[in-house]
């Protein structure tokens, strides 16, 4: 298969889940749909990054912060993301006692990261939060219609379980985003001698992340 090709069906995978339809090689071709998956999430990241760049020249942000932000705000969202993949396969084995096809659950989650190759959208003045939470909400849809078949069950209960995996992520990120912005925010303040603000709900929100610097102000 030519990369031309790969990327093609990338795209039309993200048409159909955009769409709330199951692509045909998530079930024909675990192997194959997992490698698809892959590419979409880099995908959905690369658009979040273009997003976050564009909020950083608006406001304009030096090109050094701007860079250590973006690499920042990606780290979180691969432990966010892994967090959540983590806790729907422990909902599904639960469900399915034990019957679960890692290939096909991996894939199906990453499928479901789909809806933020929509994400440079978030630039946009006062709507883009409003549109990343959008998203998170089309991508828990749209994991349920992917593990309803998947798992063999019915599209309720594969919404349940949905919610509750994304439910459970978000509880344990709330608990790790406090020491995170700690972490983050003293590590930034030896790096350049600053020190900086930055909240858990920074984290939390999608929103980009800007380490703002103290500065003393003389009358």
């Amino acid at each position: 298969m030519s990369v031309v090709e790969w990327f093609a069906q990338v795209f039309a995978a993200v048409g159909d889940v955009l769409s709330f339809r199951v692509p045909p090689v998530l079930l024909d071709s675990p192997g194959h749909a997992l490698s698809l998956g892959i590419g979409i999430a880099v995908l959905a990241g690369l658009s979040t990054m273009l997003g976050h760049a564009v909020v950083f020249v608006i406001n304009r942000v030096r090109r050094l912060r701007m860079v250590a932000a973006i690499a920042l705000g990606a780290v979180y969202t691969v432990l966010l993301r892994g967090l959540t993949g983590v806790a729907i396969a422990l909902v599904a084995w639960l469900v399915t006692r034990g019957n679960v096809d890692g290939e096909m659950i991996t894939a199906a989650y990453l499928f479901a990261i789909a809806p933020h190759v929509l994400a440079f959208l978030v630039f946009i003045p006062y709507l883009g939060l409003l549109f990343g939470r959008v998203l998170e909400v089309w991508s828990a849809v749209a994991l349920a219609v992917l593990l309803a078949p998947v798992l063999g069950v019915g599209l309720l209960p594969a919404l349940a379980i949905s919610g509750v995996a994304w439910a459970g992520a978000h509880l344990v990120s709330v608990v790790l985003a406090g020491p995170l912005a700690r972490v983050t925010s003293r590590g930034w303040t030896l790096v350049t001698g600053h020190e900086t603000i930055l909240t858990s709900s920074d984290i939390l929100s999608g929103a980009p992340f800007v380490p703002l610097e103290h500065r003393e102000h003389h009358a």
